[in-house]
């Protein structure tokens, strides 16, 4: 995985100066362009989980894997409605298309080295903010509950669905371990062995399946519990791993890869 170097970071400070966030370059110097999104990427974040630094690289580089023209990037968090803690959206940003060869010849040359560096910026801009975003997100303190399916359901119906993208990808940063009022992954402070289709059969009873749209899903973080000495049976991570492909599936989505913890490559 790439790490971001200091270098890096200055360069995309120094290409965010003439960038006027939020607007678009298009919208900036008056130009009429239909937008389009080829791939809308969500990074979910779940608070409760405290990932090591090399989990919290892997999710950044992918994330700015995707920062390219015409996406659609999205940063949330969440935990549990304890102690401040809610499902919030932290950043969110529609990257501008290139200009087809048409549409270029209808504009000034002066313009269009304007348009042209500003697309540039805008790049730079939304790099260096998803570069933020993430790592300002992880956990920082520890949160008794963790509401999992309802952040889901939240963000899967109001954020993930209604986006019109010819791809979707989905990011999602937990242990996947629900510890709610409406079921509970744990017992005596360690991950118990689930029925997953006793726990599909409570999540269809509470009504809180989500709608990713059709979405691809990849999971960094799965069973992950730190500073934690005692060895995870197999079983369970298999049986984990069993009801979240169900629960997804159930939910407009596919289960590309469930990373126990960590990813084995980047998302394509």
């Amino acid at each position: 995985m790439r790490k971001l170097t200091l270098g890096l970071l200055a360069v995309f400070t120094i290409a965010t100066i003439s960038f006027a966030a939020p607007k678009g370059c298009y919208e900036i110097y008056g130009i009429e362009v239909a937008p389009k999104i080829n791939t809308a990427f969500f990074v979910l974040i779940d608070e409760t989980t405290h990932f090591d630094k090399k989990l919290q690289e892997q999710v950044i580089s992918n994330a700015l894997a995707f920062t390219k023209s015409s996406n659609h990037i999205f940063i949330g968090k969440f935990s549990a409605l304890i102690g401040g803690g809610y499902n919030e959206p932290v950043f969110e940003f529609t990257i501008d298309r290139k200009l087809s060869d048409d549409e270029r010849y209808t504009i000034s040359k002066a313009t269009l080295a304007k348009v042209d560096k500003c697309l540039k910026d805008q790049i730079g801009f939304v790099k260096k903010s998803v570069q933020s975003a993430i790592s300002s997100t992880f956990a920082k303190k520890s949160i008794g509950k963790s509401d999992i399916l309802y952040a889901l359901d939240d963000f899967s119906k109001s954020v993930i669905e209604p986006i019109n993208a010819d791809r979707k990808i989905v990011l999602l940063a937990s242990d996947m371990l629900e510890n709610s009022t409406i079921t509970s992954f744990y017992a005596n402070n360690h991950i118990r062995q689930i029925n997953h289709k006793k726990e599909l059969s409570i999540v269809e009873e509470n009504r809180i399946f989500g709608d990713f749209g059709g979405a691809s899903i990849y999971v960094v973080g799965a069973g992950l519990i730190p500073n934690s000495k005692s060895y995870v049976d197999p079983k369970k991570l298999n049986n984990l791993k069993i009801f979240w492909n169900d629960y997804f599936n159930k939910s407009n989505a596919t289960l590309e890869y469930f990373g126990t913890p960590a990813l084995k490559k980047s998302i394509q």
